[in-house]
């Protein structure tokens, strides 16, 4: 590993070690300064409402938090980029950021309280989309030269920005922002085992450990771990199964087990979920009972006592469960039609919510309720090591 990756690396993991990252977008809601009242396990979403604005989109949907506004970010069918801040209650409406030709899913961010956004250009380079002091966009490419054919990854912690690529060369690379300055890129995985290279990493901090996942050429699932204590990735492995995935699996650390859960579909769309404990590896995929089949990557998302499930399947449906204490709960429930692309969970003032690219082009957004109307305050779930 070269000296800049690591100095590159080292303020993000120096704040990590004593930081506990139940999921990225749990998290991201106190690392931007707001309370956050989180939902009772049992609740649902209610009926869908369109953000509305005058463009259509493609691709999934994503927010970022910033200091005082929600910044949620799409792809136009007419190949550019978009943004819309929610603030003081209210959408502000779609505004167009900038006229670099884009494709696939945007990876937003925010940076020191401010929204930034990575998207894979037409051209197959990596662009980072910020704004100036006067509010104008300012894209740059941060491709190093290597070149994209899905979308990237892009996490923030305590200081340093990660983002994550699959490259046409086959690798999944890795480069951090920290100190003002970028690090080199470096491959996560094994190039006797190259990736797809159609298909986006994904990347979630858990304990002690960085977990970077990724779907290989052989359609096999892989993931490696950064060691937060020796400053190093670890190797790359296969997570074991007997059939090949259609999209790179979703995970997120569940406190009160102190187990990661990682979230996929096989190659035919059957949905499928995982665990890892330290000390006793992964448990084995496992299938859920559905009667429909998924077509891209699910979504999952921790509040308090429950993780949240979400997926999207082949007839343009959202589905949608929880796991908690007293383990899974019951049938999937129908979200309704005209899902086009992944669904999208976070937070924001106090209430959770799912928001996706309908099939029809719109964006929309869905309110969790928790069964009989309650909120409750979050319970601690910190434990020495984690």
């Amino acid at each position: 590993m070269s000296a800049d990756y690591r100095r590159s690396l080292s303020s993000f993991v120096t704040s990590r070690r004593s930081f506990l990252t139940i999921a990225a977008g749990t998290l991201a809601t106190v690392a931007a300064g707001r309370s956050m009242a989180v939902m009772a396990f049992g609740g649902a979403y209610e009926e869908g409402k369109p953000i509305e604005g005058d463009y259509t989109f493609t691709n999934g949907t994503y927010v970022a938090y910033g200091e005082d506004a929600l910044y949620q970010y799409a792809t136009g069918t007419d190949g550019y980029a978009y943004y819309n801040e929610y603030k003081d209650g209210a959408w502000g409406g779609w505004t167009s950021a900038g006229e670099t030709a884009v494709g696939w899913d945007p990876a937003p961010v925010a940076y020191e309280g401010k929204p930034q956004a990575y998207y894979t250009g037409k051209d197959g380079y990596i662009y980072q989309v910020g704004w100036d002091s006067y509010g104008d966009p300012e894209w740059t490419d941060v491709s190093g030269g290597y070149t994209f054919e899905a979308s990237p990854y892009a996490t923030t912690q305590n200081g340093s920005v990660h983002l994550y690529g699959t490259s046409t060369d086959g690798n999944v690379y890795h480069k951090a922002y920290a100190d003002g300055a970028w690090g080199e890129w470096y491959a996560v995985n094994d190039a006797a085992y190259p990736a797809k290279t159609d298909s986006k990493p994904y990347s979630v901090g858990w304990g002690e450990h960085e977990n970077t996942f990724w779907v290989g050429a052989d359609e096999k699932v892989y993931w490696n771990r950064y060691s937060y204590t020796d400053g190093a990735w670890t190797e790359p492995k296969e997570i074991p199964a007997e059939y090949g995935f259609n999209a790179t699996p979703y995970a997120v650390g569940y406190a009160p087990e102190e187990k990661l859960y990682a979230f996929g579909a096989d190659v035919d769309g059957k949905p499928t979920w995982n665990t890892f404990a330290d000390g006793d590896g992964w448990s084995g995929w496992e299938p859920y009972e559905a009667e429909w089949a998924a077509k891209s990557q699910p979504n999952a998302y921790v509040a308090e006592d429950a993780i949240h499930v979400a997926y999207v399947s082949d007839d343009g449906h959202g589905y949608y469960t929880q796991y908690g204490a007293a383990g899974w709960e019951g049938e999937w429930a129908d979200l309704g039609e005209n899902y086009g692309y992944e669904a999208y969970q976070y937070t924001w003032d106090d209430t959770q919510y799912l928001t996706y690219t309908g099939g029809d082009g719109g964006i929309y957004y869905k309110e969790y309720a928790a069964d009989g109307g309650g909120k409750v305050d979050p319970t601690p779930t910190e434990k020495p090591g984690y």
